[in-house]
């Protein structure tokens, strides 16, 4: 028969709440001591353990990230959208009002003759 459920209390989940994560040096020490598990088998284990322990480390701050570098990135690339078009839209108004003046200067030659 199994053990019935024991309701946890509100805002706990489930786990040790007290219990904190070992630490890496923790968990070599301990990888070191298990028995019946193989040499290569501890070589994996410790290689995983390298990658996921620098995997969780802060990123060091006042350091670009990849994620705020890629922002930079993306926010150029509009900024530079938007200055080609603004530089094409200036050029089109000013080559009208040339042309417009080069019409007027036109029309009052007709009238002087």
């Amino acid at each position: 028969m199994a053990a019935p459920e024991v309701p946890l209390p509100p805002g706990e989940e489930q786990g040790l709440p007290d219990m904190e994560m070992p630490s890496a040096e923790k968990l070599l020490e301990l990888l070191n001591q298990m028995e019946g598990i193989s040499e290569e088998d501890r070589e994996e284990l410790r290689k995983e353990l390298f990658i996921r322990q620098h995997m969780m480390d802060p990123p060091v701050p006042g350091v670009f990230t990849n994620q705020a570098l890629m922002l930079l990135i993306m926010l150029g690339i509009v900024a530079l959208i938007f200055v080609f078009f603004g530089y094409k839209l200036y050029k089109s108004l000013k080559e009208r009002e040339r042309k417009r003046e080069e019409k007027r200067k036109m029309k009052q030659q007709k009238k002087k003759k």
